[in-house]
């Protein structure tokens, strides 16, 4: 490492590189390389294989690698497919460093290389073959190769498949590892060890040995996406006919608290029109559930990040709203204000709120009762989401001057606490609301009869309690 690292190249990994390293490495995890499956996981959209990231940090210092023995790499922030990464060497710490945004998301640490000290193996090591070949390495990661032999960047490789398909596997985020060079050989299966699985952080350390690696990786257990309660374990949570006559527009009603609020307006009696933007597979399984047990429910697709105008039905009339549209909250990086997240955030929470209500209000002459989950971060201020407090207090101000902007058109706020779903499923224990609560003691909610509804309350919205009073419509 006695030259400078300069002019090192910038990159943005694309779905293409995602299928090209998928299959040189055999780890086709969905998180990468499935665009539907990895926004109901932590990332909230594909992730790039950090292994990929690695070896293409390597590759551009390759003319700096002679004599470099070990790596120890520390994956800090998930890299988003299409985010542009850049490499800062630093000569004096033997460090490269990726960024994205001027943020470190991966870093590596490069040491001399000394002789190798064998490892003995674990008495219940396991075993798993690799896909990578030294030919197809060494054509994708040239100067990498020909610095630290093409069976070690086979073994690196290897590393990726084992934490996103063997162990932990699926449900996984790599947090990094420490790797040693031995002989210049090419393997074709690596041994793996649990050396320990520490349950209070998730987290999963093995250690690994290949033809011409050896060391340790640790991984995270990640959460499997959320699933709500089913039609049949919702009966008896909202009286058969509280929303008789509503023609309901669930925004997001695909999963989350969208499907759940969508399976007990239909158990209520409503009319449901549920939308997606991108799951059709999972709006059309809980439109087919809803009408399995008896309800009525159609599916729209409809893209908040589109113009509105075109996407709603001509004819269509609704006279309740239920606005679950969201992007990805917890995507922040850096610590300062990010001016691109809060005009995404502004987009969904406020922009096309608005014109959607805007939109329904014009398709008829109903009045339109609207609900608008926002969020106890407006007033708690938690760290990394001042962006999206920002929006959803403004979104917030929109629904309180609705009925002066549009006439006819009424919104209830909920600022609803941290709740179980995809998105706030995180691999550290972290306290959580369940979607639906029971009410203690004589907290009952009770209709306009001043009759007791029963002890169960959905959480979120309570449309089959309080919210859907108060949502009706006031004829004119």
């Amino acid at each position: 490492m006695r030259a400078a690292l300069d002019n090192l190249p910038e990159r943005r990994f694309t779905p293409e590189d995602q299928q090209a390293f998928a299959a040189l490495s055999g780890d086709t995890n969905p998180m990468h390389m499935d665009a539907k499956a990895a926004r109901r996981m932590q990332a909230g959209r594909p992730v790039v294989h950090g292994i990929h990231a690695v070896l293409w940090a390597l590759d551009a210092a390759g003319d700096l690698l002679d004599g470099v023995g070990a790596l120890t790499v520390r994956f800090d922030r998930m890299i988003h497919v299409g985010d542009l990464c850049r490499l800062r060497p630093d000569a004096g710490r033997a460090q490269l460093t990726i960024l994205v945004d001027d943020v470190a998301v991966t870093r590596i640490d490069l040491s001399p290389r000394t002789d190798p000290s064998s490892q003995p193996a674990e008495p219940d090591a396991h075993s798993f073959p690799l896909e990578a070949r030294a030919d197809a390495m060494a054509a994708a990661f040239p100067k990498a190769s020909a610095a630290l032999g093409p069976g070690f960047l086979v073994d690196l490789a290897g590393l990726s498949k084992l934490v996103g398909m063997v162990c932990p596997g699926l449900h996984s985020i790599f947090r990094g590892f420490s790797a040693t060079r031995g002989a210049d050989a090419v393997g074709s299966a690596m041994r793996y060890a649990v050396l320990r699985d520490d349950e209070r952080f998730n987290l999963v350390t093995m250690r690994v040995t290949g033809a011409a690696l050896s060391g340790t990786v640790e991984a995270f257990r990640r959460a499997p996406p959320t699933e709500q309660p089913g039609v049949d374990a919702l009966r008896g949570l909202v009286e058969p006919h509280a929303f008789a006559g509503r023609r309901t527009l669930v925004v997001g009603g695909s999963r989350g608290l969208g499907a759940l609020t969508a399976k007990l307006l239909a158990l209520g009696g409503a009319e449901v029109t549920l939308t997606y933007a991108v799951g059709d597979g999972e709006a059309n399984a809980v439109a087919q559930e809803i009408r399995a047990a008896g309800g009525t429910c159609a599916v729209l697709k409809l893209d908040v990040r589109q113009p509105i105008a075109g996407q709603i039905p001509a004819g269509a009339a609704f006279d309740q709203l239920y606005y679950f549209a969201t992007p990805f909250i917890f995507g922040k990086r850096g610590r300062g204000l990010d001016p691109a997240l809060l005009g995404e955030m502004m987009a969904f929470y406020v922009h096309a709120f608005y014109e959607l209500c805007a939109g329904l209000r014009a398709a008829g002459p109903q009045p339109i009762a609207v609900f608008y989950p926002s969020s106890v971060a407006v007033a708690e201020r938690p760290a990394g989401l001042t962006e999206y407090a920002m929006a959803k207090a403004a979104g917030e101000v929109l629904c309180a001057d609705l009925p002066r902007l549009l006439k006819g058109v009424r919104a209830h706020i909920r600022r609803l606490p941290r709740l179980q779903t995809d998105q706030t499923a995180s691999v550290q224990p972290v306290e959580t609301g369940s979607a639906i609560e029971r009410d203690a003691g004589g907290d009952l909610e009770r209709s306009g009869r001043g009759r007791p509804r029963g002890d169960m309350r959905l959480a979120c919205i309570r449309p089959s309690v309080r919210a859907a009073r108060r949502l009706r419509p006031r004829q004119r």
